[in-house]
Order: structure tokens, then C-alpha cells, then sequence
């Protein structure tokens, strides 16, 4: 039978329910990660990205009480038993276990604050959370954003392997040492073998159905994104009034703002003002109606060095996922695809009461890079900034 620790030297039981879970926490962390960084962009990848960051300030909070924990309720020691070797490594083991629970949430949070694209992050749809401080300039965010990139991937690497050989120890002083250690993290009662699989199997398969299901998901993305989307009532579904309405633009040339509109789009807009996180919104842009009033800029747009109005004549906007940001304030949050490139954009916008129908107003700032809009001479910002915005100035009426 596995030996029992006595009380003295077992971890309390808030150490205990912080120990697991954070583990579980980190077990889908890992395998959204590995997920969603196979998936196409689109509705659900987009949600998946934003579940797994609120999962990330989740750990970071749970680690750090996890430290002040320790800090103020000293932790049992290692028995005497033990070679000092794995001692050695098991103390080893525990510190970058800790540090990599910091470092992870911290550089993800760092990247995501640094991102051109400004998406915001909430914490499961609650409330925001704030991005930390980043540089101005446009060129120094791109480069920590890759920076951070490129170590956050390789932490979670880290910590796959770390997790790894930690759950490997834990197994072998439960199964084969029969010493106590791995009883010092469970509840008094010492677990059977069957117990134990009975615990750590459901986790296990948990992070394996994370960490294979991206195909899948990549297939059903927009299937679900649309059922998902489903109006609950005719009463939600709403029709633009093309004479009132207006999708503008606004850039930098040399300097000089300009500003332009696409004089041709249409839109599936299922809303409930009441009722936000059902609705769904379909908007459809002809590039090639971008018009400015200069001669110049309206021959160069539908060029191959900018909309390549031949090779992608439409760009789309959808949305499946809104929350209310105010009174009268909501932001809808989809992807925005151009010449074939799609990213996440949140669009914030506004509604007021017109008396016959309702104008919704709203603007976005994008990074036509991002896009690919802007091309050879055109991919830097020294002739045309890479920021731009879109505007939308919408009219519309419930459908009768």
C-alpha cells in the first residue's frame, strides 16, 4: 500500500486546490495553444484565441496566490529518504515550473498589448483587461510583438516538457516508490491505482482533445459560426438604407490626410440590442468602388499594389460575437478579410434612436499591411501610412 504522510508534512488544502488547479488550467492552455495555432483564422479560431487568453490571466492570477501561499505557509519538507540528487532536481523542477507560470501569462499578455491589430482582451466576456504599456511607434510594437512571439512559443514548449517530467515523476512515486510524496498533493486518503487513473486520465484527455481537434475545428468554423448566429426572432433582422448610409476611409499621404468611401456594399445585420451576444453581421464590400475624388488615388486602388480588385474584388466582415460596451455602445467582434487575408478586428460602434430607424456609427483603425494592401514601394510608411481607418455610418430598420 502507498505510504500515508502525516498531517505535518502534507500540503494544506488551499495549496492543494491551487496546485490542481492550475495544472488543469495549464493542461488546456497547452492544448488551445497547439490548437489554435493551427486553425484557419475565422469566428471560432478568434474565440478560441480570446478564451485562451482570459485562461492565461487566470493562471497568472492563480500562481501568484499560489506564491504568497507558500511564502506564508512553509511548505512540507522532502523526506530525508530521498538522494540528494533528486532533491536537487526536484527543487530545480519546481522553480522553472513557477517561473514559466509567470513568464507565460506575462510575455502573452505583453504580445497581445503590443499588437498592431489592438484587439482587446476581456476576462471570459466579463470585463477588459488592460493593455500594458508599449511603445509609440508602429515599427518598435511590430518588433517586440515578434519578439515576444517567438519566446512565448518557445516557453510553452518548456513547459510542455517540464510538465512532462513532472507528471512522470509524480507517477513513479505513486506507482513504483509507493513513498508518500505524491500523497502529500491529495486528500488524506491515500488513492488507488484505480482512483488515480480515475483522476488524472479525464484531464489527460481533456488536453488530448485539445491538442487534436484543430482540423476539425478548422471545418466546422463556419458551419458553427452561422448556427451559432441564428436570429432568435424576424424582429432582430434588420435592412440598411443604402441612401443614408455610408462605409468611409480615411488615410496619410506625405502627410496629408485624405479620406474616401466604398460606394458599394451590402450587409446581413441580425441584432437585438437587448439581447447582444446573439447577433450576427454579414457585410460584403465591393473594393473596386473605393472612390476618394482624386483621379490619381481612384485609378491606383484597384491596382495590383493595392485592393487587386481582378484577383479579390470583395472584402468581408463578419461577425458572430457582441457585447455591450455602455448605454448606448457595443462592439462587435468577427474578422475582416482583404486580398484573401483574414484577421480578427473588434469594431466599436454606437447606436442611436433616428425615430424611423436606427444609426449605428462606429471606426476601426487597421494597419493595411496586415492586409497586404500596399505593395512593393508601397509596403513601408514612408509615401502612405500603414494606419488607416474605416468609418461606418449606418441607417437602418428593423425587417417587418
Amino acid at each position: 500500500m502507498p505510504a500515508t504522510p502525516p498531517a505535518q508534512v502534507r500540503y494544506s488544502a488551499v495549496a492543494m486546490a491551487l496546485h490542481w488547479l492550475i495544472a488543469l488550467a495549464v493542461l488546456l492552455l497547452l492544448g488551445s495553444g497547439m490548437t489554435m495555432t493551427r486553425m484557419a483564422p475565422g469566428l471560432l479560431s478568434f474565440d478560441l484565441y480570446q478564451w485562451h487568453k482570459a485562461l492565461g490571466i487566470t493562471v497568472l492570477a492563480l500562481t501568484l496566490l499560489r506564491i504568497i501561499w507558500r511564502l506564508t505557509h512553509r511548505p512540507p519538507p522532502l523526506p530525508d529518504s530521498m538522494p540528494r540528487l533528486e532533491r536537487l532536481a526536484a527543487h530545480l523542477g519546481h522553480a522553472g515550473l513557477y517561473a514559466l507560470l509567470l513568464v507565460l501569462p506575462l510575455t502573452g499578455w505583453a504580445m497581445v498589448s503590443a499588437s498592431p491589430l489592438n484587439i482587446p482582451t476581456t476576462w471570459f466576456n466579463l470585463f477588459l483587461i488592460p493593455h500594458l504599456p508599449t511603445p509609440e511607434t508602429l515599427e518598435a510594437r511590430k518588433a517586440l510583438e515578434s519578439g515576444l512571439e517567438e519566446l512565448h512559443g518557445i516557453g510553452g514548449w518548456l513547459m510542455l516538457a517540464l510538465v512532462g517530467v513532472h507528471v512522470a515523476a509524480a507517477l513513479r512515486h505513486a506507482l513504483i516508490l509507493r513513498d508518500g510524496i505524491f500523497s502529500r498533493m491529495v486528500p488524506a486518503r491515500a488513492p488507488t491505482l484505480r482512483q488515480l487513473a480515475w483522476a488524472i486520465l479525464p484531464v489527460l484527455a481533456i488536453a488530448a482533445a485539445f491538442a487534436f481537434r484543430g482540423p476539425a475545428l478548422e471545418q466546422a468554423d463556419r458551419t458553427a459560426a452561422l448556427t451559432d448566429a441564428a436570429p432568435a426572432s424576424a424582429a432582430d433582422s434588420w435592412i440598411i438604407d443604402p441612401a443614408r448610409s455610408r462605409l468611409g476611409f480615411r488615410g496619410t499621404q506625405m502627410g496629408a490626410p485624405f479620406e474616401g468611401e466604398f460606394r458599394r456594399f451590402t450587409a446581413e445585420i441580425v441584432f437585438d440590442p437587448d439581447r447582444p451576444d446573439s447577433g450576427h453581421v454579414l457585410a460584403v464590400v465591393d473594393t473596386g468602388s473605393a472612390h476618394t475624388g482624386d483621379s490619381q488615388k481612384d485609378t491606383a486602388l484597384p491596382q495590383a499594389d493595392w485592393f487587386d480588385v481582378g484577383a479579390f474584388p470583395e472584402a468581408r466582415f463578419e461577425a458572430g460575437s457582441f457585447r455591450r460596451t455602455g448605454p448606448d455602445s457595443y462592439e462587435a467582434i468577427g474578422s475582416l478579410t482583404i486580398r484573401g487575408m483574414q484577421r480578427p478586428v473588434a469594431l466599436p460602434f454606437t447606436l442611436a434612436d433616428e425615430g424611423d430607424a436606427t444609426r449605428a456609427t462606429g471606426r476601426v483603425q487597421l494597419i493595411r499591411t496586415e492586409f497586404g494592401v500596399g505593395q512593393g514601394q508601397f509596403a513601408t510608411g514612408d509615401w502612405v501610412a500603414l494606419e488607416a481607418d474605416v468609418t461606418v455610418d449606418l441607417v437602418a430598420r428593423r425587417a417587418r
